[in-house]
């Protein structure tokens, strides 16, 4: 099949980066011509609370792409139309995660909508984690009349309908696993040497930006409690602050924590990200909202067993029980009983994690290259 993809790809950093490119090499895998168009600039600096958007580390994955749309530049948006057409796609996959590019993907959706190209919605969130007033409108908006709907979890398909209470072909199909970060890999003990930790202590990992629904202030509270029943466990915080990071700061003091957590408060490059997650034993996500979460598949992808809470449970890591345990939100003792359970249970093999990897792309990749589609009335339509 001949498809469009359309999203952000390295040098842009993030989930959505990294799941747009394996996405694009898994359909090439199978055989697909794949055409991948990117932003030429993704959100002006006032709307992005880090340093920045871009990530120029040396080694990361990379996919061949056209970089033409910028968010607030309606000549763009019909470049991109433009191009996408002399491509004359059976199908064309667009990302839905914020409701900033709601106006240009409403047109493009649009124009490619008029030609009979169909367009499948990818949803990675239907709103914004921290919705406004506008977003649903934006939203309900963009997503409207498009041929097919892919979420990654039943709670996202709740979410949508919603919004589209007559939406049809929705499908859900979990978040798969990331394996972007495992080259040049150190041991344990030499990433742990690398980031100054101790060597033999059990280290639980909280790993991306840091914002108020991601749960961190639980997690600090459930390591007080394991340190007050002996044993010494450690917590490594790495990512970037999107919230006020004295709060959190305050809070390790008020605890006497300040020789147990370790934070690296910075954006973690594609070339360091191995570092901490082999550091680790642990991969723990706290969450008190959300739907999933890419990091917990980064971390899967490590062979680390996880905790996490059931608001981002997805069916993969319901079905995966001897490596995720799933504890309620907002509980820290529930938290730090798991965080107990499955500190002794290992890291898969590397043959292990592949298989799981590959296991984990299939159904997405499959469901993608089958869709029922009209070449040639798209054909006529497109001449």
């Amino acid at each position: 099949m001949r498809i469009s993809l359309i999203g952000p790809v390295p040098p842009y950093r993030g989930g959505i980066a990294h799941f747009t490119t394996l996405l694009a090499k898994k359909l090439m895998a199978a055989s697909h011509d794949v055409q991948v168009i990117s932003f030429k600039k993704q959100y002006p600096a006032w709307l992005y609370p880090g340093e920045s958007d871009k990530d120029e580390s040396p080694g990361r994955e990379q996919v061949d792409a056209e970089y033409l749309l910028s968010p607030l530049n309606p000549i763009s948006w019909r470049e991109t139309v433009r191009t996408i057409v002399a491509f004359k796609p059976e199908q064309v996959i667009l990302p839905w995660w914020i409701t900033f590019w709601g106006p240009a993907f409403h047109h493009i959706k649009n124009q490619l909508k008029r030609l009979g190209i169909p367009t499948t919605i990818l949803i990675h969130n239907t709103l914004p984690h921290e919705a406004r007033p506008w977003d649903r409108i934006l939203a309900k908006r963009t997503l409207k009349g498009a041929d097919r709907y892919i979420v990654m979890t039943e709670k996202e398909r709740t979410r949508l309908l919603a919004l589209l209470p007559n939406a049809k072909e929705i499908y859900i199909i979990p978040h798969p696993l990331y394996r972007l970060f495992t080259a040049n890999q150190l041991s344990k003990k030499e990433s742990r040497s690398r980031l100054g930790l101790p060597e033999n202590k059990p280290i639980v990992l909280f790993f991306g930006f840091i914002r108020p629904y991601k749960g961190l202030a639980d997690l600090i509270e459930a390591i007080n409690i394991i340190r007050s029943q002996g044993m010494a466990c450690h917590l490594l915080v790495a990512g970037e602050f999107w919230d006020k990071r004295a709060t959190y700061d305050q809070q390790i003091k008020r605890l006497a924590l300040e020789d147990y957590i370790h934070i690296f408060d910075k954006y973690i490059p594609d070339n360091e990200v191995s570092d901490y997650f082999n550091a680790a034993d642990l991969f723990v996500a706290p969450y008190s909202e959300g739907t999933q979460s890419g990091v917990l598949k980064a971390a899967l992808g490590f062979g680390l067993p996880a905790v996490v809470t059931d608001i981002i449970a997805d069916s993969m890591v319901k079905n995966m029980p001897d490596r995720c345990e799933i504890v309620p939100p907002g509980d820290p003792e529930a938290l730090a009983k798991g965080i107990i359970k499955k500190s002794s249970t290992p890291k898969l093999n590397p043959l292990q994690v592949d298989t799981l990897f590959d296991q984990s792309w299939r159904a997405l990749v499959e469901l993608l290259g089958n869709m029922p589609h009209q070449p040639e009335e798209i054909k006529q339509r497109q001449s």
